[in-house]
Parts: C-alpha cells; sequence; structure tokens
C-alpha cells in the first residue's frame, strides 16, 4: 500500500518573533505540520504549539519530540491532553527516549536519566499514559535503534527515523524493515517520517557548524536526507525514496520552507 505523502516544518519561537504569522504562514505554503523541538532553554514546546494551533485552522501541532526521561509520565499525558483539547484534535505529539544532551539536561533538571533499558521502558509508560488519557492523539516516536525502532513500530502512528545526516536510501530502507517487522499486522498503519538536513543549495548554519554538514559531504555520501534540483527533480527523488523506503512523511526545518513549498505542491495527494 502507498501511503500519501505528508509534509511538515520544524520551528521554534524566537524571542521578538511573530510566531502566530509564521504558523500561519505554514499553513498558507500547503504544509500538513509544524512541530516544535522539546528545548529545555527555549520556549516549552506544548505553549508554542497551543499558540500555533490558536492562530490556525488546518495544520497539526506538536513537538518533536518530547524528551520522556526528563518527565514523568503522568505529566506528559496532562500535556497532550491539554494540548488536544485546544487544539480541537489537531495533534501529532512526538515522544522519544532522549537525544544525546538530554542527559545535560536532565542534571540541569536535577532528575536521573537512566540507562538505555530505563529510558526505553519509561518511553513505553509515557505511550501508554497518553493513549489512557486521550486514546485518539496521534503519536510520533523519535528511533534510531533497533529497539527503538520495534517499540515504534508496536506502539506509534509515525515512527520518526532518527537517521544519521549522511544515511543513504539504503539506511533508511534497512531502518523501515525493522519498524515493520516490530509493527507486525498493524505495518501499514505505521507511517514512516524523515527529517531533512539540507533543502536546495544551503545547509542550515547550525547544523554545518555543529556537525561539518556541507553539500560537498552530502553529495558524496548520496545522503537521503538531502533534496536538491528543481522542484520536479526533488518531486521525483521523494517519489523513488518513497517506493525504496516507505517514507511518506517529510520535515524540514522553517528556513526550507520557500524551497520545499513548491514540490509539496506537486506532491499533494500524491
Amino acid at each position: 500500500m502507498t501511503t500519501p505523502f505528508r509534509f511538515g516544518l520544524v520551528a521554534l519561537p524566537y524571542p521578538g518573533a511573530d510566531w502566530a504569522g509564521t504558523a500561519r504562514q505554514v499553513e498558507e505554503l500547503g504544509f500538513d505540520s509544524l512541530l516544535v523541538p522539546d528545548n529545555l532553554h527555549a520556549t516549552p514546546a506544548a505553549l508554542a504549539c497551543a499558540s500555533a494551533a490558536a492562530a490556525t485552522e488546518r495544520i497539526a501541532v506538536g513537538p518533536y519530540v518530547v524528551a520522556t526521561p526528563l518527565r514523568s509520565p503522568g505529566l506528559v499525558a496532562a500535556d497532550a491532553a491539554g494540548l488536544h483539547q485546544l487544539s480541537g484534535g489537531r495533534v501529532e505529539f512526538g515522544l522519544g527516549a532522549g537525544r544525546p544532551d538530554a542527559e545535560d539536561e536532565a542534571r540541569q533538571l536535577g532528575v536521573e536519566f537512566g540507562t538505555p533499558g530505563e529510558r526505553m521502558a519509561h518511553l513505553e509508560a509515557t505511550i501508554e499514559a497518553v493513549r489512557a488519557r486521550t486514546p485518539d492523539v496521534h503519536i510520533t516516536v523519535a528511533a534510531a535503534g533497533p529497539r527503538m525502532l520495534a517499540l515504534g513500530g508496536r506502539l506509534a502512528d509515525v515512527v520518526a527515523l532518527g537517521a544519521s545526516p549522511f544515511a543513504t536510501a539504503d539506511d533508511l530502507a534497512r531502518m523501515a524493515d525493522t519498524v515493520r517487522a516490530g509493527a507486525g499486522d498493524r505495518a501499514d498503519d505505521v507511517q514512516l517520517n524523515v527529517n531533512l538536513s539540507a533543502v536546495g543549495d544551503e545547509v542550515p548554519p547550525w547544523l554545518a557548524e555543529k556537525m561539518g554538514l556541507t553539500m560537498e559531504r552530502l553529495v558524496e555520501a548520496d545522503a537521503a536526507t538531502y533534496l536538491r534540483g528543481t522542484p520536479d527533480d526533488m518531486a521525483q527523488t521523494l517519489v523513488e525514496r518513497r517506493e525504496r523506503t516507505g517514507v511518506s512523511y517529510v520535515c524540514a526545518g522553517a528556513n526550507h520552507a520557500q524551497d520545499l513549498a513548491p514540490v509539496v505542491a506537486l506532491l499533494r495527494d500524491a
């Protein structure tokens, strides 16, 4: 079964910026979702998402993704239920076992980060708490390793493949196979998501600085997290990658909104 494409943008509200205007622009450009990183030192994702929902009518909103080791399952469930109510059900609530820098945030908050096994168990308990409080909320699980990918397949509506920026389409296909194996009979109900590193001719400055990303390195690696060429070229690339990997939900940083919008238009309902 071919899953129709969906497109999202990932953004943070910055001091002095017109966040409501950003949300409306994301909607006007045809994107399906506006997603907000969970960052201890930025505007809390749930608040930013509630504000974005109030300014829009159609797009989904949600954290991308909550570091569950930093919070109790009940607290996360309360945030998900509140956002679900305020947005009229337009929520894609992202959950994960903690990105690499979340351990430092756990120390700052005075909470135990836990072992990988403990964090996975905590994530599963959090998903159960969210489902118990708001059964129809859509849940995204971010996953990279085999155990997490299988867990996402078993429990999530969307699995965000936490691939390296230099991952190839073959790498994504192997991750997708693990998700589908974990999903079993519900494999066709789980959508696969990838967050692009770059679109067009520009690598985001923070990625260039933090990870040493350059266009040359992405091209050399044949990276599946990079789109280039004309809008038609990009659309064809995504269609081919969907056939090869099953990935049909594509996200990118908000700085790529204008480059990606023509692709969104080309692949609407595709």
